[in-house]
């Protein structure tokens, strides 16, 4: 199968788009933006403007407010720049050279709109040599060339998260190689989560995954432990086993051996009755797997007591009823009222 083009008959004219809106920006656009754009470019070509954003959306046949909304997504994607009319709450919108922006690693043209204002960039220029040097870093990490997104997106990181360009690259490769997720957006939160919890080198992160996938590995080992299998920890559930991790100082192995026993005593015993469980113990002095089986000894104990207890009252009973003479205890079987001290 092959693609070919067919030499018009008649020249009615040509839009020419860039590539890289079609392979990078098209694909992650909703149909109805991608319509806006191609239409508003259409009319930029146009010497002699004639057209508005009501002419547009009568063409397209869209509601006012979806070519509002196309256009402000396509500014957040850097791509083009709303300039407001003066004394008017319109606004013309100006297409920037997604070539110029790629080569160049920055959001804003050196053009000048029709108004001859002065274009506001999207976004800060990235032309040092440290940005340069770490999208380099990054596409030899990821084995592949970066797109005009992924530019972009490095810049946000560079802006508006951190200059520690060790912390980006270590997300990057957490992401791509060690996940397998590549996507810039998982990126950012795992850039988010390092940055949230005050990591600042790939040694605190290496150190803070490692403690990390041990907490996970613990839920999963909870979970198993009561029977419950196939399906991540809730956040509620997470947070209940982090106090008995960290705030009752349980460690995984006596954690799992407890609930282990708990379960032999208890069918399907749930978080608020091993939080009972626990609790006592941390009153007791440590919550241990040795505590637990010391406390529960105890207890057998004192059950056991109480049960080869004598019963007092039985024994008064019976004591009483043996002061009777054979004569008198004949005479209650018989209904008889019983005459005592006669001979």
């Amino acid at each position: 199968m092959s693609y070919y083009r067919k030499p018009p008959i008649f020249d009615l004219g040509e839009l020419n788009i860039e590539n890289l809106f079609i392979t990078d920006f098209m694909p992650l656009a909703s149909g109805t933006y991608v319509k806006v754009y191609l239409l508003g470019y259409l009319f930029s070509k146009d010497s002699e403007p004639q057209y508005d954003h009501r002419m547009l959306a009568s063409m397209l046949s869209l509601p006012l407010q979806d070519v509002h909304d196309a256009w402000q997504y396509w500014e957040k994607q850097g791509i083009v720049t709303r300039h407001l009319i003066e004394n008017s709450k319109d606004y013309e919108v100006e297409f920037h050279s997604l070539r110029s922006l790629y080569i160049e690693n920055t959001f804003a043209s050196d053009n000048k709109s029709h108004s001859n204002k002065k274009v506001k960039p999207t976004a800060s220029p990235i032309v040092d040599q440290t940005f340069k040097q770490l999208n380099h870093t990054i596409e030899k990490l990821i084995g592949q060339p970066l797109t005009f997104k992924d530019v972009r997106d490095i810049s946000d990181f560079y802006d508006n998260y951190t200059h520690n360009t060790e912390l980006i690259i270590k997300a990057f490769e957490y992401s791509y190689l060690t996940k397998g997720i590549r996507k810039t957006n998982y990126v950012k939160a795992t850039l988010e989560l390092w940055l949230k919890n005050n990591l600042t080198s790939s040694e605190e992160v290496d150190s803070w995954l490692s403690i990390s996938e041990a907490r996970q590995t613990t839920y999963k080992e909870v979970l198993k432990t009561l029977g419950v299998r196939y399906r991540q920890v809730s956040a509620s559930e997470a947070s209940t086993i982090d106090k008995w991790l960290d705030e009752y100082g349980c460690s995984s192995d006596d954690l799992i051996k407890i609930l282990f026993e708990l379960t032999k005593k208890t069918m399907n015993p749930n978080f608020n009755y091993i939080d009972n469980v626990l609790s006592s113990l941390k009153k007791s002095g440590s919550v241990t797997f040795l505590q637990f089986e010391k406390q529960n000894s105890e207890f057998s104990q004192a059950k056991a007591t109480g049960e080869s207890k004598p019963n007092r009252k039985k024994n008064y009973t019976i004591e009483k009823e043996s002061n009777y003479s054979e004569e008198e205890l004949e005479a209650l079987l018989l209904n008889k009222k019983p005459s005592r001290g006669k001979q």
